[in-house]
């Protein structure tokens, strides 16, 4: 009986472990205020890559080297990382049939319908999408640690330099 107790106390930990991360991912959702990020574009300078301040995870709501703990180089969004200026990529493991859709000129305050997104059936890599100020963007991140939808909106654009975006995580449209 006693053996019992002691295997199932550390499960029991690693279960509410467990159950706490994913209720700290789906608490965030539409309702609220946004969050803001700044993403710089990404860049190589005297062999130093800037990569984790060109990524975001709105799963966890962070990026840079610190951020890395906790998303194990798993992120949702890339800026600067294009042959196009200024673009937005989701494509970023090997795993991924993520998508990003630009929705247009649109404000958190305006009424709109958040549009379905299918992730792709096998993985595929979705084309870059420009960053424009003012823009709505809707991404369904999707590979086989990540199946959750955000909204960002671009606030800021420095070309060639950084993005600030507003975002949210939420609920499946599908």
């Amino acid at each position: 009986m006693r053996i019992k107790r002691v295997f199932l106390f550390p499960l029991a930990i690693a279960f509410a472990g467990l159950l706490l991360s994913q209720a700290m991912v789906f608490s965030q959702t539409t309702s609220g205020e946004p969050k803001t990020v700044t993403l710089l574009a990404r860049k190589k300078v005297d062999g130093v890559d800037n990569y984790t301040q060109a990524a975001f995870s709105f799963k966890y709501g962070v990026n840079g080297d610190a951020a890395l703990g906790v998303t194990r180089n798993d992120w949702d969004l890339l800026f600067g990382n294009s042959p196009l200026p200024d673009a937005f990529d989701v494509t970023m493991v090997t795993d991924d049939c993520s998508r990003i859709k630009d929705l247009g000129a649109l404000n958190w305050s305006d009424a709109f319908q958040a549009p379905a997104l299918p992730a792709y059936p096998e993985p595929t890599r979705d084309p870059s999408v420009m960053a424009i100020v003012g823009h709505m963007y809707i991404v369904h991140t999707k590979d086989r640690d990540s199946d959750h939808y955000a909204l960002f909106r671009v606030e800021a654009l420095e070309p060639g330099t950084g993005v600030t975006i507003s975002w949210k995580l939420m609920k499946s449209p599908e």
